[in-house]
C-alpha cells in the first residue's frame, strides 16, 4: 500500500534521526577511545621515565667513601639518559617497586670524586672505586714530615723532599692521611700513611738524605680534588744502596718493581748527581744521628702521652 506523504516524511526523519543518532554517539566513542588511548600512552611515557636512584643527604667530601647513612633512595623522572644512575630499585613487603629507602643496596667501597653536596643525584661519573690493598700494604707512622698547617684526617697527600740546590721531587703521591688523636685531641706532629714495601724503602731514603743534606725539607702538599685528581708521577730516585733493595726485595709486587726500575733507569743520573753532592757534606752523619735521636724521642713522647690518655 502506497504511503502518503505525511508517513512518507515521518519515516524519513526518524531514519535521519537514527542516523544522527548514530554518528554523535560513534564521534563520541571514538573521542573516548582517542583519550584512553592517549592516557595509556602519557602513562606509559612518564613510566618510562621513571628512575629509582639516590640523592646525597649530607655533604660528602671529595675522596671520601660514600656511606648509605649520607644517601637514599628517591623516585626520579628523568627525560635524559639515565644509565649512568646508580639503581635503587627494590620491592616491598607487597610487591611494589620503590626506592631503596635506607641506602642499604649502594655499593660499597665507591668514593666521591668531587665535594658532593645534598641533593645530588649519585652516577657513575661522580664515583670511583680504589684498587684494591695488596698484600705487602702496611699503616707507617711518621713524624719528621713537615705537614701543612690545616693537614686533616682524610686529606691526600704528596710528600715532597726539597733538596738544598733546589729541586723538588715526589716521594709518594696521593696517599690519604690519618692524624693520630690523643685523649680526643689530634697530634701535631705524626701523621699515618698506608704504604706498600716499596714506598716505605723510598720514604725511609728519603727521610735519611732529608738527614744529611743540610737545607733539605720533608714535607706535604694535598690535593684540590683527590677524587678527580690522579695521583702524580713519583720523581725522586733513591740512593744506590736502597735501589739495589728495591731490586731484589720478594716483598715488592713485580709490577711496582718493574715501574721503579725504569722510574730510576730513567731519572737517576738527573736527580742522584745533586743529592749525592749535598748528602756527602761534612756534617751529613752527625746529622743522622742527631735527626734520628729527636725522631726516637718525640715518638717516646707521642706513645707516653697515648698511654697516659688510656690510664685517664
Amino acid at each position: 500500500m502506497a504511503m502518503n506523504p505525511m508517513q512518507r516524511k515521518a519515516n524519513n526523519s526518524f531514519l535521519l534521526g537514527i542516523v544522527i543518532t548514530l554518528l554523535i554517539t560513534g564521534t563520541i566513542i571514538g573521542f573516548l577511545i582517542y583519550q584512553v588511548s592517549n592516557l595509556n600512552n602519557q602513562i606509559q611515557e612518564e613510566q618510562s621515565h621513571r628512575v629509582y636512584g639516590y640523592v646525597v643527604t649530607a655533604e660528602i667530601a671529595s675522596g671520601t667513601e660514600i656511606t648509605s647513612d649520607k644517601i637514599r633512595g628517591i623516585e626520579l623522572n628523568i627525560e635524559t639518559d639515565s644509565s649512568t644512575i646508580y639503581s635503587s630499585r627494590t620491592v616491598d613487603s607487597n610487591g611494589d617497586t620503590i626506592a631503596d629507602p635506607t641506602g642499604s643496596l649502594f655499593p660499597v667501597g665507591l668514593k666521591a670524586k668531587v665535594n658532593l653536596n645534598p641533593g645530588t643525584v649519585l652516577t657513575t661519573d661522580l664515583t670511583y672505586e680504589e684498587e684494591a690493598l695488596t698484600a705487602d700494604v702496611r699503616n707507617q707512622e711518621y713524624n719528621v714530615i713537615q705537614i701543612t698547617s690545616q693537614l686533616q684526617t682524610g686529606d691526600y697527600i704528596d710528600v715532597r723532599l726539597r733538596t738544598p740546590e733546589g729541586r723538588d721531587l715526589i716521594v709518594v703521591s696521593h696517599k690519604e692521611v690519618t692524624i693520630p688523636q690523643i685523649a680526643g685531641v689530634d697530634s701535631t706532629n705524626c701523621i699515618w700513611l698506608q704504604l706498600s714495601e716499596e714506598e716505605t724503602l723510598m720514604m725511609s731514603s728519603a727521610i735519611v738524605e732529608a738527614y744529611r743534606m743540610n737545607g733539605a725539607r720533608l714535607y706535604t702538599t694535598t690535593y684540590v680534588e683527590p677524587g678527580l685528581q690522579e695521583a702524580a708521577t713519583t720523581t725522586y730516585v733513591p740512593s744506590a744502596e736502597v735501589e739495589a733493595l728495591i731490586r731484589t726485595d720478594p716483598n715488592i709486587v713485580q709490577e711496582a718493581k718493574n715501574a721503579l726500575i725504569s722510574l730510576f733507569d730513567t731519572n737517576r743520573d738527573l736527580v742522584r748527581q745533586g743529592i749525592n753532592s749535598a748528602v756527602n757534606n761534612e756534617d751529613a752523619e752527625d746529622n743522622v744521628v742527631q735527626k734520628t735521636e729527636e725522631e726516637i724521642t718525640s715518638l717516646q713522647e707521642e706513645r707516653e702521652l697515648y698511654i697516659e690518655s688510656l690510664g685517664g
